[in-house]
């Protein structure tokens, strides 16, 4: 999906116009915050994967309908209550890839088995 794409269904979602470039901005923060969340350790890709693209839209939304109230989790006014959904708990699906753990465990075994051999 092109980002073009991506802003197109986010206008769709949020029901209203936005300028692109705001809603871009946004895009690339929830794309860094994924990637940051996938590949902690590893040199990061340039795009979210594809399994994660509708994920990156929604936490874009969210980063973007928080806008003016960052860093609240909740907020009271007039009996009007909101809470949002943290970062955390919207990317709760996207798994760290860690494979330098991975190579770092295989060779650990390899030096274990030639001693034991």
């Amino acid at each position: 999906m092109t980002n073009d794409e991506k802003i197109e269904q986010m206008q769709v979602m949020i029901g209203e116009e936005h300028p692109p470039k705001v809603l871009g901005i946004y895009l690339r923060q929830a794309k860094q915050l994924i990637l940051n969340k996938r590949f902690p350790y590893d040199e990061q890709p340039s795009e979210v994967e594809d399994k994660y693209e509708q994920l990156q839209i929604e936490l874009a939304i969210s980063l973007f309908n928080e806008r003016g109230a960052e860093g609240q989790k909740s907020h009271n006014e007039n009996g009007v209550s909101r809470t949002w959904r943290t970062k955390e708990e919207i990317m709760h699906d996207v798994v760290p890839c860690a494979s330098v753990l991975w190579e770092t465990w295989k060779l650990t075994k390899r030096s274990i088995l030639d001693l034991i051999i």
